[in-house]
């Protein structure tokens, strides 16, 4: 795993991939990690995983003119971060481009790489940032087509070129390989004699084992619902080297991922919002006992006198077979679940976990409250002396003349004022830990403003009420919501351009043809001296020499026998000759 002191910032690697000489503006607003409902359902009589979420939204603009201030938005993403004690989820919510940026005048080859760039640079860098030691990342999405997303009549910009659902899961796929290749590719099980070897503690194995895991791994994989393996196959990009293994699997990484590999399918599936799974996840919640009865689960745990099973679903590989047959899935399109699962190198002893430590000892004060004596009597425990409480009486005051002034007590850790006031300006959140058990927050992976949840939902809701149809509609909407979120966050700029660095690649004729190999479709004969110098003379020479035939190579045209009658000619009557003419043979 890198050092945060030797990774580039986010500015930094998104000018090495944007192109030479273009700028562009960035807008980044994200909110604290706060409390969240758990991913995963909790199993039967356990209690759901302490879950954090932190929203991000990132959007780019460009300047349609360099001689004007404004600035026109081409492309948003908002990604939601959920920790637990064990896991880190980045999962990309939405994604949407105005159609706006053919106005750059870019080269055919460059038009589609910055919206690639920028998306699988802010995934790849919020990634980076939020890894914990021997925690894992999981970077989920499902890619779904529509027409909008988050700029409201965009589709009416006839530049917008919208992906079909094909395209779609192509794309997120392209976009995610390169994340995918900054990691190692995870080595393969072993043999049975070599994962024996390495668990007696053979030192020649294990010296291998520990160098080779010092480096974080990664996989992609890849699930959509109705297709087989040779057909999901063809969505993923293949491996550089065609010899080289692939790295994407046509499957789905919910046992290596899921808090409990053991519970219930309901337990292993992620409920993302706005997500097919979650919903097809809260129809068949439904077929459980005394469903909603319980007063925690909504909040993912499993109702009391529940096993935790469904009726109808029993397996996970029923769960995406029923996933075929999903309104989402089955209505002419197609829906694509993608994961990159992220491993980091594991310790060569495994340290105990603190719930453990912590249900060890609850077991031992519980054993010590049990003990028994020697003729088998639990040994009672001394009780508590309970006081009664008297109800407090207020003093009445018997007093006379001014009333004194008497100044408020205001601490300024736990006013709600204070609160307040320092949450538009974003410095309310000073209290917060950057580090914890559940969560890494560093500072320099935030937003340029941090909201609170409520404001959050306000900016988005901002830019959901704008209108994108046409350019000069696109420029209003896009200072509107910009001067929107300033007034949340208290400032007068959160905006930030940079210029970008990489080079165009230039494709010469002298190059390409030079490169390009020249097949040869057929025999070519080779030529004798003489037609070989008539070639070199030209065409003149030809001309002044014409080429005469023999006699014996001459080929006369065939006469053709014409009427003597004018008038069947005329009217297109064949007449055949005298000699063809068959007289009628006399009767004897």
């Amino acid at each position: 795993m890198a050092e945060s002191s030797t990774r580039q910032s986010l500015y930094e690697s998104l000018a090495e991939q944007l192109p030479e000489h273009i700028p562009f503006t960035f807008h980044h607003y994200s909110t604290p990690p706060t409390r969240s409902p758990s991913l995963f359902s909790a199993p039967p009589h356990a209690k759901p995983e302490r879950t954090y979420c932190e929203s991000h939204f990132f959007a780019a603009s460009i300047a349609p003119t360099r001689t004007s201030d404004e600035v026109l938005l081409i492309l948003a993403i908002e990604v939601l971060v959920y920790t637990t004690k064990n896991l880190t989820t980045i999962f990309v919510s939405k994604a949407d481009s105005t159609g706006y940026l053919p106005l750059l005048g870019l080269p055919r080859s460059q038009a589609g790489s910055p919206s690639k760039s920028i998306c699988g640079t802010f995934v790849s860098w919020l990634a980076k940032e939020r890894q914990r030691e021997e925690k894992k990342v999981v970077i989920s999405l499902f890619a779904r087509a529509q027409d909008q997303y988050l700029f409201p009549a965009s589709i009416d910009n006839p530049e917008k070129h919208v992906l079909d659902d094909r395209g779609l899961v192509k794309w997120w796929c392209k976009v995610l390989d390169p994340i995918m290749k900054e990691y190692d590719a995870p080595k393969e099980r072993g043999t049975l004699k070599e994962r024996l070897t390495a668990e007696n503690g053979d030192t020649s194995t294990g010296s291998k084992q520990d160098s080779s895991s010092a480096k974080s791994t990664a996989k992609g994989y890849l699930v959509i619902p109705g297709f087989e393996h040779y057909d999901t196959l063809r969505y993923v990009p293949p491996p550089s080297p065609p010899s080289a293994p692939r790295r994407w699997a046509t499957s789905h990484p919910l046992l290596e991922i899921a808090p409990h590999p053991n519970a219930p399918p309901r337990c292993l599936v992620p409920h993302f919002p706005d997500d097919p799974k979650a919903r097809f996840l809260d129809e068949l919640d439904d077929e459980l006992p005394d469903r909603g009865t319980d007063g925690t689960n909504g909040e993912g745990a499993t109702p009391s006198r529940s096993s935790g099973q469904w009726k109808s679903v029993k397996t996970l590989d029923q769960f995406w077979e029923f996933m075929a047959f999903r309104q989402e899935c089955s209505s002419g399109r197609i829906v694509g679940f993608i994961w990159i699962v992220i491993t980091p190198p594991q310790p060569s002893i495994a340290e105990q976990d603190e719930e453990e430590e912590s249900s060890q000892a609850l077991s031992s004060v519980s054993q010590t409250d049990t003990q028994v004596t020697e003729n088998n009597s639990p040994i009672p425990s001394p009780k508590k002396k309970t006081k009664a409480k008297n109800p407090r009486r207020k003093k009445l005051n018997m007093e006379y003349g001014p009333i004194p002034l008497i100044l408020p007590r205001i601490k300024s850790s736990s006013s709600n004022l204070s609160s307040m006031i320092d949450g538009s300006r974003g410095t309310s959140f000073k209290s917060i830990p950057e580090s914890t058990a559940y969560y890494k927050w560093p500072t320099d992976s935030r937003g340029a403003i941090v909201l609170s949840s409520k404001d959050y939902d306000r900016a988005n809701e901002v830019l959901l009420q704008q209108n994108f149809a046409t350019r000069s509609a696109a420029i209003r909407s896009t200072k509107r919501w910009s001067d929107e979120v300033a007034v949340l966050a208290g400032v007068n700029s959160w905006s930030r351009t940079l210029v970008g660095r990489k080079e165009a690649k230039e494709h010469s004729t002298e190059t390409v043809n030079a490169a390009t190999p020249v097949m040869v479709m057929g025999v070519r004969k080779k030529r004798k001296p003489e037609e070989a110098a008539q070639s070199e003379e030209g065409p003149s020479s030809l001309a002044s020499n014409p080429a005469v035939l023999a006699e014996g190579l001459v080929r006369k045209k065939v006469k053709t026998e014409t009427s003597v009658d004018g008038a069947s000619a005329a009217s297109g009557v064949n007449t055949l000759g005298g000699g063809l003419v068959r007289k009628k043979p006399k009767a004897s």
